[in-house]
């Protein structure tokens, strides 16, 4: 069933893909460039809807082919469409073709999500090394963190790259990394798995049938896995639509687009400690450790929408921080409970839940800004809610 894997070379190929994935250096300016264009925050909010409603149709289903056709062949589509995502984008002459990209990001993005994780927890299964995936993941993390501070950086370029310059040169950083991802070996740790290839287009929707019962039979026997995917979705969602507002809040408070890397490089900077910090915690208290997570990430989301631009890089960083620990901690969880054979389409439940919270909250967030005429405002509301959520769960407990 198994046949020899260099898992030294794997490695080596996941972490250079990561490094190059990692490089989002559209991720600190998209908004603010988006703006300057003439766009509203809601239709920006809209456009980041759009994304989140086809990340959500998309999640199941591109599980499941990672699991049925092999995680490899997933991520070699899922580069290709990121970077089909960038050149469109770069020409994008109004909202709809924008909104089409985001659709192309966003099934990109999940035939990543679970698979990418799949990969690697099974790529360490097969050479026998489950127990080491917490650091592996750590390294991952830290790679992308490191990456995604550097990419930060090329907002002080602002005024020579232009909206299509930022997204053509994402565009030859994704490159590179889907041509490393095309030198990975595909992990086999069942029969399943090890019969892929011999099974005939006929069999197809029988085995995806199969899938879903096996996938729903194992949500029903293990509640965790539920409670695991539903709080990520929280911490995660918070997380990001912090960082993605405050752009537009510190262009309000006068701050120029070139330095609007700030935020994303203190914020990666943090992430980074927070991974070091999550790699040496034991957890006791999965519940205790959500409550203290939501309650950091609830008061970061309110220093970012109310207060002074010093103090909100400083409530992304409390975020970004508590969200590395929190990360790394719920994917291993995650993996240790589901098996092998499903475990590509149940960890992409992990993004549909995101997705069914960030569907409403994007273009909320960004209708309340606009009501009040600042930014901020959305961001007040969605940390007090988060910080209640953390409250409520401390008090079951």
């Amino acid at each position: 069933m198994n046949h020899p894997l260099n898992l030294k070379r794997q490695l080596r190929c996941i972490y250079l893909s990561d490094f190059f994935s990692g490089l989002r250096i559209t991720d600190a300016v998209w908004v603010a460039l988006l703006a300057a264009r003439g766009f509203s925050l809601l239709e920006i909010g809209l456009a980041k809807s759009i994304y989140y409603t086809v990340s959500l149709l998309a999640e199941i289903p591109s599980g499941m082919a990672a699991d049925l056709f092999g995680r490899k062949r997933a991520l070699v589509l899922g580069g290709v469409l990121v970077v089909a995502y960038n050149l469109l984008i770069a020409f994008a002459p109004n909202l709809f073709v924008i909104c089409l990209a985001m659709a192309l990001n966003a099934l990109s993005n999940a035939l990543f999500s679970g698979t990418s994780s799949a990969l690697t927890y099974d790529s360490l299964k097969q050479a026998g090394r489950e127990q080491d995936y917490i650091q592996v993941s750590a390294n991952e993390y830290q790679i992308t963190n490191v990456t995604n501070a550097l990419g930060s950086l090329t907002s002080l370029l602002h005024k020579f790259l232009g909206f299509s310059g930022f997204y053509l040169l994402s565009a030859a950083f994704e490159s590179i990394s889907a041509l490393a991802i095309t030198r990975l070996e595909e992990p086999i740790v069942t029969e399943t798995q090890a019969s892929r290839k011999q099974h005939p287009l006929r069999e197809l929707p029988a085995q995806f049938a199969q899938l879903i019962q096996d996938s729903l039979r194992v949500l029903r026997s293990c509640p965790s896995v539920g409670r695991l995917i539903l709080s990520s979705a929280v911490i995660s969602g918070s997380n990001y639509l912090s960082i993605m507002f405050f752009q537009q809040r510190l262009v309000e408070l006068g701050y120029p687009t070139s330095l609007l890397f700030l935020p994303l490089l203190f914020s990666n900077l943090a992430a980074m400690l927070g991974t070091e910090w999550g790699r040496r915690i034991h957890l006791h208290s999965f519940r205790r450790f959500y409550t203290l997570c939501a309650l950091l990430c609830g008061i970061g989301c309110l220093c970012v929408g109310a207060a002074p631009a010093l103090v909100g890089i400083l409530g992304c960083m409390l975020a970004e921080g508590v969200l590395g620990a929190w990360l790394l901690h719920e994917n291993r969880l995650l993996n240790d409970a589901i098996p092998s054979d499903q475990r590509a389409t149940l960890i992409s439940m992990d993004n549909i839940a995101y997705s069914l919270l960030m569907i409403p909250a994007s273009p909320l967030v960004g209708a309340i800004g606009d009501i009040f005429g600042q930014a901020g405002a959305g961001l007040v509301l969605l940390g007090l809610a988060v910080a209640l959520s953390g409250l409520i769960v401390q008090k079951q407990n």
